[in-house]
């Protein structure tokens, strides 16, 4: 029983200690998109979407809401790299 105890323990705590690592990709993922939209051709309607997407992540990000702001940055890279084709 102290075994699963320990196993126990051991896996709450590398969840917790490696969650804040995967908390703050936000301006990963804002660089990723700005080095998309500065070497990938797509029209201004798309430039202009995933720009406009772009920063509601960021605004998100810097008021805590990580969440809203992984999905915001998520879907302009998906729209990013379905107007590349990709």
């Amino acid at each position: 029983m102290s075994r699963i105890k320990t196993l126990f323990v051991t896996a709450l705590l590398a969840s917790t200690v490696s969650a804040p690592a995967f908390a703050y990709h936000c301006p990963m993922d804002a660089k990723a998109i700005e080095n998309g939209l500065a070497n990938i051709q797509v029209s201004d309607e798309v430039r202009s979407k995933v720009m406009q997407l772009h920063d509601e992540g960021m605004a998100a990000h810097k008021a805590g809401d990580h969440q809203d702001a992984e999905k915001k940055l998520a879907e302009a890279m998906r729209m990013l790299l379905n107007a590349a084709g990709m």
